[in-house]
């Protein structure tokens, strides 16, 4: 397995990253000497992989199995507290290792257990997406939702490592692997330029990625990330970066009742992005052009999913968790924005600007609804 070390600030952990290399992973588990270990995933990975690791971790360890529904429904305070009470009952004590195996949904969820479990034990992510292993795994963050906005309830916890079996991707169905693709669109856009000619040459729709491109793929989400949080350990300041598309994106996410993956949302979130910042004079149209471009090469409908409405995205955004830093009134939205890539808009330090929530809205009907959006799309063909 090749290593990498993440630095944020005064905290570190290692990642380690190979292909069909389950037995080395239980090796780095058993070497934590845990007084037990606590595998939590959900339906889905249990059965092709979580269930399998676990075995293998039980013959020589304590070990115990959660498995949670499959969705961002469970990404709640009530199934932390569900699951938290169910390990208790089992015997978790602060010797006690969570292991993480699955997305970023069940990355978050047994992160925050972890956290609260004795205020705050061992946890380590298996990551079974791309989008986890290569971008939120890269995080200090653990959090779930409320039903009026994401990632509202949390704290911060280090992982003890990030322990990454590229094989597991191979299970992805293409929507997965392509959501991922769209953090890496959005790190090139805002902190790792250097990235885009590979981007430009290198997308494809079809998603079909060899293991030696998935290790280049999944080192540069977290080579990106580690460019900034090395002094930005809570993502309060320069940090704050990787949130582009995430304003609406997330909206559009929470709208859509988990019907649409993560990546996808921040796709659509990113465009809506591009487009206020070019409406400002912000963004130049190569840069505009450059967003959908990229964005559709990795199969980017430029369009708000079935069943989601305007109003449904405004009313959530009002409820973003970037409220607060800074003195907006009500009828404005804190927005991550560009000046061009690798250029976020705002301050030094705090890369976010005040936008009129009509803006927003004017920008979200005329890119991501019905006929309008799709010649939008058409006209940067």
């Amino acid at each position: 397995m090749h290593k990498l070390r993440l630095q944020f600030e005064d905290e570190c952990y290692p990642v380690w990253i190979g292909v069909r290399c389950m037995d080395k992973i239980i090796s780095n588990l058993h070497a934590l000497s845990a007084s037990s270990y606590h595998v939590i995933t959900d339906k889905t990975v249990s059965q092709l992989h979580a269930g399998i690791l676990f075995e293998k971790l039980s013959t020589q360890a304590r070990a115990s199995f959660w498995v949670v529904d499959n969705g961002e429904s469970i990404k709640s305070l009530e199934t932390v507290g569900y699951v938290a009470q169910k390990m208790v009952k089992a015997g978790i004590d602060r010797g006690s290792v969570v292991v993480a195996v699955g997305g970023g949904i069940i990355g978050n969820l047994a992160g925050l257990i972890a956290a609260l479990l004795f205020r705050g034990i061992r946890f380590i992510h298996v990551p079974t997406t791309l989008i986890a292993a290569s971008d939120s795994v890269a995080s200090l963050k653990q959090a779930v939702n409320l039903s009026v906005g994401k990632n509202l309830l949390g704290c911060f916890h280090k992982p003890t490592a990030v322990l990454i079996d590229l094989s597991f991707l191979r299970t992805l169905p293409l929507t997965q692997i392509r959501s991922g693709m769209y953090e890496i669109i959005k790190n090139a856009l805002t902190v790792a330029a250097e990235n885009i000619p590979l981007l430009e040459s290198g997308l494809k729709q079809d998603a079909n990625y060899s293991d030696t491109e998935l290790m280049v793929i999944v080192e540069a989400g977290l080579l990106a990330k580690q460019k900034v949080m090395k002094a930005d350990k809570y993502e309060r300041k320069e940090a704050l970066v990787f949130e582009y598309g995430h304003t609406v994106g997330h909206a559009i996410e929470l709208a859509a009742d988990g019907r649409v993956p993560h990546g996808e949302a921040v796709g659509l979130g990113m465009i809506v992005a591009a487009e206020v910042a070019s409406r400002l004079g912000r963004l130049c149209d190569a840069d505009l052009n450059l967003h959908h471009r990229l964005l559709r090469r990795n199969g980017l409908t430029i369009q708000l999913p079935v069943g989601v409405t305007v109003a449904a995205v405004m009313a959530l955004l009002s409820m973003d968790n970037k409220r607060g830093y800074l003195c907006a009134r009500p009828d404005q939205i804190a927005m991550i924005l560009l000046d061009g890539v690798g250029v976020p808009a705002g301050p030094v330090g705090r890369p976010l600007v005040l936008v009129d929530a009509s803006l927003v809205q004017s920008c979200i009907e005329n890119c991501l609804t019905g006929i309008r959006g799709i010649a939008a799309q058409e006209s940067r063909q």
